[in-house]
């Protein structure tokens, strides 16, 4: 568990500097890590527990009128694929506001909700604040100045939020049955920069490493992070974009809201020059973020093959 507060407020006090070391080794070991006093308030999160809870609790019929589609990928939908595996979960997605350079498609919001869009849109407000002073940390961590990754996403990233519900019962069935869908979640790395993660008090979420999978805990209030795939590329592989998953749930339904930190659309992701070396070359060929983006959502609906993976792209 990493206290965040003086990173934030004061980055070169010997406190700040510990949580800063924190993280780096965090992100070269694991790629997962944990953060108190982070500054989302506590009722903030609370209400978006309650209003989480209220959308999933709809009547089926009433989320799939805000069922997103290949073309839009903004709201409900049950019967996403991971590695061309169906999962067993439901998810609703929403980007900022009146911002969507990949798809241009707007968000859908359930018009029995109404607090739900003022709610969950300051909670991704909140974790766009989080996400960019993490980043600071992120390149410190490196040995590089706060403001290096900044210029990808100041403004104009492609963050978004999702509301992720694992039920015991299979969501395509309404039938507990074993075999089907036997992961909330298939195994799988994060395609952007980092993670800032609310979980609920069920575990379930796991991450591997050296050949096993280890329980990531549940801790109220506090906030995960990992490293993805970006992060990984822009660090030339002293980051780690941890590969995780989730268990289906079988006695106990679980909730919860990742917001993911993405580039700019048109960014090009590559190893930033101070990460090669004579003794460490250059690891990964140039990314189109949107290009990379939109490849590996549409594995989110249909099976077209390998999913895209950074690997593809590796030197």
């Amino acid at each position: 568990m990493i206290d965040v507060a003086a990173v934030f407020h004061d980055a070169s006090s010997n406190a700040a500097l510990t949580a800063i070391d924190q993280i780096a080794e965090a992100c070269k070991t694991w790629g997962f890590f944990q953060i108190v006093n982070h500054g989302i308030a506590r009722e903030q999160i609370e209400e978006v527990w309650r209003q989480t809870h209220a959308l999933f609790a709809l009547p089926t019929e009433h989320k799939r009128e805000i069922e997103r589609s290949r073309d839009n990928p903004w709201g409900f939908y049950d019967r996403e694929l991971t590695k061309n595996q169906r999962d067993k979960k439901e998810v609703f997605d929403f980007t900022r506001q009146d911002f969507d350079p990949i798809y241009r498609q707007s968000n859908r919001w359930p018009r029995r909700l109404p607090q739900l869009r003022d709610t969950m849109l300051a909670y991704q407000e909140a974790c766009s604040t989080l996400a960019l002073k993490l980043l600071k940390a992120f390149c410190l961590g490196l040995g590089l100045p706060a403001d290096s990754m900044h210029p990808h996403f100041e403004g104009n990233h492609t963050g978004f939020v999702r509301l992720n519900y694992y039920p015991v019962n299979d969501p395509m069935s309404g039938l507990y049955q074993h075999g089907i869908a036997d992961r909330g979640i298939h195994h799988h790395t994060d395609s952007g920069a980092l993670t800032v993660l609310l979980q609920d008090e069920v575990s379930g979420l796991q991450v591997h490493r050296d050949g096993y999978w280890y329980d990531i805990p549940t801790v109220d209030y506090a906030i995960t992070v990992n490293t993805g795939d970006m992060m990984q590329v822009w660090s030339n592989d002293t980051y780690k974009a941890p590969v995780h998953r989730v268990l289906a749930m079988d006695s106990r339904e679980r909730y919860s809201i990742p917001f993911f930190l993405n580039p700019a659309a048109d960014s090009r992701i590559g190893p930033l020059p101070s990460t090669i070396s004579a003794g460490n070359p250059q690891h990964y060929k140039p990314i189109t973020w949107g290009e990379f983006r939109q490849r590996r959502s549409d594995g989110d609906f249909a099976d077209y093959g390998t999913e895209v993976q950074i690997s593809q792209y590796r030197i």
